[in-house]
């Protein structure tokens, strides 16, 4: 007997075809496009299995660590040595205090002094009015060590100068000194939807800061340009790629008009780019950013040196919610993973319950713990670009790449970011994508976890920190539509249930009939009314109407929901109406057929998985007369 084994012949590979035709006869009849391919915010198709085809004519992939266009990472050594910056935010107004912070957590982990400044529109941050309060702020700190990293607007203090006047107190070298104290006019503009002087008096000052930066201290970075302010609008991830390249070829074509070469220019700027909750997306988003401005870059005529990008990952604030907040805490960690895998130079991870805390030393420790265990305990500074030659992230980072240059040149078409931004252009772009999101969430296509599935009913809403207002029709240069709007993809969701949880509706359910014939609905029931805060009622069982009309009059019940098979509603339906009436009825499920029939007979709501579960509960708030 011959037992040797040939693994080629024995187990030849399955080809593409084969697979294919497996899976679709295994969809028995459903369209194999539309069962497992996902069509994507960014327009993006994704495949429901890739292969080495996929990714066979892209040039990228055959650069290696630390070459252009650095796909796969600017520096691999130096990652391999120190890994990503762990940049965690820091906003406490009192600097002795600040300082005490900064110094505990810099022995802790921290690894770059990450200062947020207080704006109008902003109140929660620190203030450096001058020298004296950088020195409280940074009393003991080595910024070689722990560079500084500080995002400033246009009529903010000249931050740069106060340092150079500390340096020079503490006898020290700033042209070796690398940071960030950087600009980015156009999402200042983005974000507060106003200027308090004219155009030209912030450019120029923009350009006064650069010159003297370019000469004075050639590695600290004078801009930062900060995606976020898009991602926050609710736009996709191809948007703010779009939308942060367009911001930077206004910048160089501006310099380069003063006469600055883009060798100079390339090397101080730096981006904040979001990271979210679809995992491969972030990836791929984080690694096609590092393609699309080599190749901006080259296109500038810059040297392949000047072609690599300081990026700051910073965790989303549209996916995060104030129910169930440690949640949030789920959701950061697998934003920060993307970020780490994607390759990012410094990381900000957002404290779980930033949006309704101001400073929390537990949520800013657990925080930074996130970063740390992913570096010390997962050992991911120990491998260089880990996603690198994967066929899904490899072909996905390539069709972001390609639909986000595609984006920036409408809007470079348009006049450029400033221009589509008081023509209303960028607003409108992203209020549609705004838009998809937030009605995927109120449909439930879009899970959120504790707030639209899995709602805990003992939570209780609290209060999000409030963003001031201010009159922009009372400031020299204004946005005719407005700052770009901060949403949140669940707000309305909890809104709604806040509003419906101070009257607590109690809907009993009738379930009728045995386990099988009821339960499936009943669950589904369940998490649908908790989602806006109803009471549920839904342990009991009634094996005929009869027993359910009983208990149904006795219960105290505000409405109920009939929960069975559809069959079974053929049977139970007109009794329980007849006798029920006027009660608020409501049917887990959606006969097609008899709808008209039951409607007519006395339903009043019909629950179901394809229903706009936001409206439906809405609707039903409003029958229930608890709210307007």
């Amino acid at each position: 007997m011959d037992t040797k084994v040939n693994l080629p012949k024995d187990f030849p590979p399955p080809q593409w075809d084969e697979w294919k035709k497996t899976v679709v006869d295994s969809l028995k009849g459903v369209d194999y496009d539309k069962a497992l391919k996902t069509r994507t915010y960014e327009g993006i198709t994704l495949e429901p299995i890739y292969r080495r085809e996929d990714i066979k004519d892209l040039n990228f992939i055959k650069s290696e660590p630390g070459q252009a266009p650095y796909v796969r990472g600017n520096d691999p050594r130096k990652y391999i040595a120190e890994g990503w910056k762990v940049a965690q935010a820091q906003t406490n107004p009192d600097l002795k205090v600040l300082n005490a912070i900064l110094k505990d957590e810099l022995m802790r982990g921290l690894a770059m002094v990450n200062l947020k400044l207080k704006h109008a529109d902003c109140p929660t941050g620190i203030e450096l009015r001058s020298v004296k309060d950088l020195r409280v702020a940074l009393e003991g700190i080595d910024l070689k060590a722990a560079p500084l990293f500080i995002q400033v607007d246009s009529q903010d203090e000249d931050i740069f100068a106060l340092l150079l006047e500390y340096m020079e107190e503490q006898k020290l070298n700033v042209r070796d000194l690398e940071g960030f104290i950087g600009y980015d006019v156009t999402g200042e503009f983005a974000r507060k939807g106003y200027f308090d002087i004219p155009l030209e008096e912030v450019w120029k000052k923009i350009m006064d800061v650069v010159i003297q930066r370019a000469s004075r201290a050639p590695k600290m970075r004078a801009f930062i340009i900060d995606g976020t302010v898009y991602e926050g609008a609710g736009a996709s991830s191809t948007q703010e790629l779009a939308f942060v390249l367009s911001t930077a070829i206004g910048y160089i074509q501006g310099l380069q008009l003063s006469g600055m070469d883009i060798d100079t220019i390339a090397p101080l700027m730096a981006v904040k780019l979001s990271l979210g909750s679809n995992f491969f997306m972030e990836i791929a988003k984080i690694r096609a950013f590092r393609l699309l401005w080599a190749e901006m870059i080259k296109a500038f005529g810059g040297s392949e040196d000047s072609q690599k990008i300081w990026i700051h990952g910073k965790t989303a604030t549209f996916n995060k919610s104030t129910y169930d907040l440690y949640v949030n805490m789920l959701r950061t960690t697998t934003e920060t993973f993307s970020g780490v895998i994607g390759g990012v130079d410094s990381l900000e991870t957002d404290p779980f319950d930033s949006l309704v805390k101001e400073d929390n030393a537990f949520a800013r420790r657990i925080a930074r713990n996130q970063q740390l265990i992913l570096a010390e305990e997962s050992h991911f500074t120990k491998v260089i670009d880990p996603a690198g030659g994967s066929y899904y992230i490899e072909s996905l980072t390539a069709q972001m790449a390609q639909s986000s240059w595609a984006k920036m040149q409408e809007v470079e078409k348009e006049g450029g970011m400033i221009r589509s931004l008081r023509a209303g252009k960028i607003h409108e772009l992203i209020d549609t994508t705004a838009h998809a999101r937030i009605d995927a969430v109120h449909k439930r296509r879009d899970v959120f976890v504790g707030v639209n599935m899995f709602a805990n009913p003992t939570d209780e809403a609290l209060t999000e920190i409030p963003v001031p207002t201010v009159d922009i029709k009372s400031k020299p240069v204004w946005l005719e539509k407005g700052p770009l709007p901060r949403l949140r993809a669940v707000k309305q969701v909890e809104e709604l249930r806040a509003q419906i949880s101070q009257n607590a509706p109690k809907i009993m359910f009738l379930n009728i009939g045995t386990v099988a014939e009821y339960k499936a609905r009943a669950d589904f029931s369940s998490g649908f009314f908790q989602m806006a805060g109803y009471q549920v009622m839904g342990d009991m069982a009634f094996n005929t109407v009869q027993e359910a009309i009983m208990a149904a009059k006795d219960s105290g019940a505000d409405a109920f929901c009939i929960c069975s098979t559809d069959a079974k509603y053929e049977e139970i339906v007109a009794p329980l109406c007849k006798d029920l009436n006027p009660s608020i009825l409501i049917l887990a499920g959606y006969p097609a057929d008899k709808v008209e029939e039951y409607k007519a007979l006395g339903i009043d709501v019909f629950i179901h998985i394809r229903a706009n579960a936001y409206d439906t509960l809405k609707d039903l708030a409003r029958k229930l007369e608890v709210i307007q």
